[in-house]
């Protein structure tokens, strides 16, 4: 293998071929002739010494090498759009729409927007709750976060965020309850709990779980939000997505209650449309600002091993 520089033209001809399983495809795209897409992807193969495509009858299948090379590759054309745009992109309004679920949008997300429109002013963020899934089609959405396993048919996913759940409670839990010494200290105090995150409680929990006891005096909401709103008035206590949390913990709104954290089932990821575009210039650099976001503002606690 040459590990000098691959060609440029291999690399594009690589990527768009790849993205569309096609050379008739990837070769209108780039408005060149089928054939000379091929020979520029022969040119990239040569280089490298392996094959990154399986030629078939009517379209191209990629091989494992080529399934584990096109990531980077696709990172660096992203990477590389993305700085051009912000340098060069011109003064020119556009727009974004960026749909999230609600939790996301009012504790993480929607704070931090005001720094995004500062780096980029010529960007206007259409930010929709996913509660507008059926008035606003995909083809109207430039990107969308979802929290779930990374599987949706129609997109491809790439995951954002790692969740874990913590525990938090308020001011007031801590004056009438004292601080807990043990994690399991807390399941004797009145609790938030939070639809859905029951596999979460036995994290913090196994023993309680596995022997049915509960904590008294338990609500029951159905988002992060009400649970985190609920904790910072009362001496309840909760266990949310540290993501979400993260703010408010800043901000001494809430305090993490014990230095747990637990690994949750289902993780944030960012979703486009599986339909062999590439994303804008501003959507490019609106992922590249969010990657940066968790440096910036690393988690609260590790994960518990």
């Amino acid at each position: 293998m040459d590990t000098s520089v691959p060609p440029l033209l291999g690399l594009h001809a690589f990527e768009a071929a790849a993205r569309h399983l096609s050379f008739a495809a990837a070769a209108e795209e780039m408005h060149l002739s089928a054939s000379a897409v091929s020979q520029r992807v022969r040119v990239l193969e040569a280089h490298l010494g392996t094959r990154l495509f399986e030629r078939l009858p009517r379209s191209v299948r990629l091989t494992e090498a080529g399934e584990a090379y096109l990531p980077a590759v696709r990172d660096m054309f992203e990477d590389l759009a993305a700085v051009t745009n912000g340098l060069f992109g011109g003064n020119s309004q556009a727009r974004l729409t960026v749909r999230v679920q609600v939790a996301y949008a009012v504790t993480w997300l929607g704070p931090r927007l005001p720094d995004f429109r500062a780096a980029s002013p010529h960007v206007d963020v259409q930010l929709v709750s996913a509660i507008w899934a059926d008035a606003l089609p995909p083809s109207q959405v430039d990107l969308e976060i979802r929290q779930g396993n990374g599987s949706w048919p129609g997109f491809v996913a790439t995951r954002l965020h790692e969740d874990t759940a913590v525990a938090v409670c308020g001011p007031e839990h801590l004056r009438r309850h004292g601080a807990p010494v043990r994690v399991e200290d807390l399941a004797l105090h009145p609790r938030v709990h939070v639809l859905g995150f029951d596999d979460v409680w036995r994290g913090f929990f196994p023993g309680h779980a596995a022997s049915g006891a509960a904590p008294p005096r338990a609500l029951t909401v159905d988002t992060a939000v009400a649970a985190l709103e609920i904790v910072a008035g009362s001496d309840y206590w909760a266990i949310v997505p540290e993501l979400f949390a993260r703010r408010a913990v800043r901000a001494g709104r809430v305090l993490v209650a014990h230095d747990v954290a637990v690994p949750m089932r289902q993780d944030h990821y960012l979703l486009r449309r599986d339909d062999s575009s590439r994303p804008s210039g501003e959507a490019l650099r609106f992922v590249r600002w969010l990657r940066e976001q968790d440096h910036q503002d690393p988690p609260l606690l590790p994960v518990r091993p």
